[in-house]
């Protein structure tokens, strides 16, 4: 059976599918293209890679040490910051509210700017560990750019698909489905 629509009620049923449809191609593409293009969120602590990694030549792995031993890099802990910010710069307003956050056990919540599609398994782990083993040093900022001199985190590579299997091609890894689509 064919119901027939009043011409009206039609029109708003189209003009209501076609403003959706369009709300979403234009809310996937705002979070595409803000990621790709050097997205860089405001952050609750104003913190500095370029002053710690560059400046002070911290490696990444002294904040960072879970990318050694998981799939995530993590944020760490505030504990980590109060390791030298008990002494150094701690009379600075932003030091001061990461000293608050430490006694007041209130974490910082700190904004995501790295990220890939959840149907992605991306270990960071298998990253490090792996070209290591190959004898391959994989230097960070093939993915998060020159990190040393930011002081704010931007993206600087958007994590497509072609971005990803371009480097494995060119590093000799697995290109196969299932290493990252398990």
């Amino acid at each position: 059976m064919i119901v027939h629509l009043p011409r009206r009620q039609l029109v708003i049923r189209i003009v209501v599918v076609i403003a959706i449809v369009l709300l979403a191609i234009i809310a996937a593409s705002a979070i595409v293209l803000g990621r790709a293009n050097h997205y860089g969120p405001s952050q609750p602590v104003p913190f500095s890679h370029r002053v710690h990694a560059g400046t002070k030549q911290m490696s990444c792995f002294f904040c960072h040490n879970s990318a050694l031993r998981s799939s995530n890099a993590a944020i760490p802990p505030v504990e980590k910051c109060v390791l030298c910010h008990k002494v150094i710069a701690s009379q600075w307003r932003p030091i001061k509210d990461v000293l608050a956050s430490y006694d007041t056990k209130k974490p910082i919540r700190w904004v995501r700017v790295n990220r890939v599609p959840d149907f992605v398994h991306f270990s960071h782990q298998a990253h490090l560990t792996n070209a290591t083993s190959w004898g391959k040093r994989f230097d960070c900022s093939v993915c998060h750019g020159n990190i040393k001199a930011m002081d704010r985190v931007r993206t600087v590579k958007q994590f497509s698909m072609r971005f990803c299997v371009d480097c494995h091609w060119k590093n000799n890894f697995s290109v196969s489905c299932y290493t990252c689509h398990w």
